[in-house]
């Protein structure tokens, strides 16, 4: 009886403990269970039906002999033989017949681009009164002069018809007639010389048009005047471009002059086309190097027949150098930005993969070399490596969505 006395108030504080242990525990936020993705050492699993949902695809890391390449900041020029500034010698007034042509127009070799009304200037004014004045008083003098040599000519034929008839009537020798048949064309010849000389005595007219022809086919990039304007001698009217070939300007800097090849070729893109890849032959390497930059201008002949490349573009060049040495290459859509770090992830096992820190060389098109954290045979993923991101992030979100196609 005693103990049981002793044994109840024993239970009733161990309920009470129990149940204030109980009320704590609800009030302190219930513990995530732990996740298998991310470890400290990049490790992640990813289930063969994660890798069906978003298509995962691999890629092995390959060695290859090639060279390797100088990187170079170009830009888009054109070709100087196809490059025209219409200016013409003459000062006028552009006339509206034909009408000026427009920026982006095509024009051919000797099409009319422009009549310039000329107006002489107060000098030019004073010459051409001047020689006006000596062409009036020439005119007149032969003007006269061949009045006389009309009446003479005039003359002379009588005495030759007059001379042949009385040679029927045996009342003339033959060297009369000879003689007045000799001074009539001596008078007809007279007569066409002062008119010979009438007619390239011609006033200079005080107005004259000067046509404006382009110099080379092209489309026209640039126009300066418009119809009514006055133009000075030398003035640029317009500005054609020959666009099927234009030259890419890339400086070479002095310390990779041993590496460039005589023959090699300079691939780029441009911020218009990033995806789409241009090529140019070399075709002149300067020969002085600038004193600032330190670097020289290689010019490449590119082919732009589908006319997408634009003078004054920027490229990103890459040249290949003489030698050749052996790379390991992936797929660029393998690299990944990991806080300022590049990174790729390789397959381990079936599903278990593993982030690497790589360190980048140069591009080859489609491909990176790379320079440390990849082994050559090991295969990378390309298609569902930001999945693989997200699944290192969130584990439990994995596999929900996607961002690749």
């Amino acid at each position: 009886m005693i103990r049981a006395r002793i044994l109840i108030p024993i239970v009733v504080v161990l309920i009470a403990a129990t149940a204030l242990l109980l009320d704590r525990r609800s009030d302190e936020p219930a513990l995530e269970p732990a996740t298998t993705g991310a470890n400290s050492t990049g490790t992640i699993a990813f289930l063969m039906e994660q890798q069906w949902l978003i298509k995962l695809k691999l890629a092995k890391a390959e060695e290859a002999e090639l060279a390797p390449q100088i990187r170079s900041t170009a830009r888009i020029v054109p070709v100087p033989s196809k490059r025209a500034t219409v200016a013409p010698p003459v000062a006028g007034i552009i006339e509206n017949i034909p009408a000026m042509p427009r920026v982006g127009q095509r024009v051919t070799q000797g099409q009319l681009l422009a009549n310039l009304r000329q107006t002489p200037s107060a000098a030019e004014a004073a010459q051409i009164r001047m020689e006006t004045s000596r062409i009036e008083a020439d005119r007149r003098r032969l003007a006269q002069a061949e009045v006389e040599s009309r009446a003479r000519l005039k003359a002379a034929e009588a005495e030759a018809d007059r001379a042949r008839r009385l040679l029927e009537k045996k009342a003339y020798s033959q060297r009369q007639v000879e003689t007045s048949e000799a001074e009539r064309q001596a008078s007809q010849a007279i007569l066409a010389s002062v008119q010979e000389q009438f007619s390239a005595l011609q006033v200079p007219a005080s107005v004259s048009t000067h046509a404006v022809t382009a110099p080379i086919s092209g489309t026209v990039v640039a126009v300066y005047k418009s119809a009514g304007e006055q133009s000075a001698p030398g003035e640029a009217l317009v500005e054609i471009v020959e666009l099927d070939t234009v030259w890419l300007e890339a400086p070479i800097f002095e310390k990779d002059l041993g590496r460039l090849a005589a023959n090699t070729e300079a691939a780029f893109t441009t911020t218009a086309f990033p995806n789409r890849e241009f090529r140019g032959r070399l075709i002149n390497l300067g020969a002085v190097v600038d004193e600032k930059t330190r670097a020289v201008t290689a010019i490449f002949e590119v082919d732009n027949g589908g006319g997408d490349l634009r003078i004054g573009m920027q490229a990103n060049a890459r040249i290949d150098s003489r030698s050749k040495s052996a790379v390991l290459l992936v797929p660029r859509e393998s690299i990944l930005d990991n806080e300022g770090r590049k990174i790729v992830y390789v397959l381990r096992s079936g599903e278990e993969f593993e982030r690497r820190d790589v360190v980048l060389g140069d591009e080859y098109g489609s491909k990176v070399a790379i320079v440390s954290g990849v082994k050559p045979g090991e295969r990378v993923v390309t298609q569902g490596a930001y999945q693989l991101k997200l699944q290192e992030l969130r584990p439990a979100n994995a596999g929900a969505h996607t961002h690749e196609t």
